[in-house]
């Protein structure tokens, strides 16, 4: 019983630090606007990103954050959101890239779950 607890107050650390960074779900409309410079990183598997993405979405799944850094290195001036299926890994991608230099990394409210149950388009 007590390892679900730490889970979930550890879990809830790793989000509130994140919690200003965050892009809620009734902002998705500016992921699509080509005058804002936000690159969409959706951290899952590929076969969890061939079930369906959010459009425009680029897949680099988490395991795969560090030996992308170089190409991920073009988009260090923009803003990159990144999301999952439910959060972790793409706190966890958050984190890699900040210890690494980038900056200006936000997390999509809800991550794929909440943009499903929103009723947002979904890509495949």
């Amino acid at each position: 019983m007590i390892k679900p607890i730490v889970f979930g107050f550890l879990s809830l650390i790793g989000l509130s630090s994140q919690a200003s960074n965050m892009i809620e779900l009734s902002q998705a409309e500016i992921l699509n606007d080509k005058s804002h410079s936000y690159i969409l990183i959706d951290v899952r598997s590929p076969e969890e990103f061939a079930d369906g993405h959010v459009p425009s979405a680029i897949n680099i799944p988490l395991n795969e954050i560090s030996t992308s850094l170089e190409q991920l290195n073009t988009f260090i001036d923009k803003n990159i959101v990144l999301y999952c299926r439910s959060g972790y890994r793409a706190n966890k991608a958050s984190g890699i890239l900040t210890d690494n230099g980038f900056s200006m990394i936000h997390h999509l409210e809800g991550d794929m779950l909440g943009w499903i149950k929103s009723g947002l388009a979904v890509e495949k």
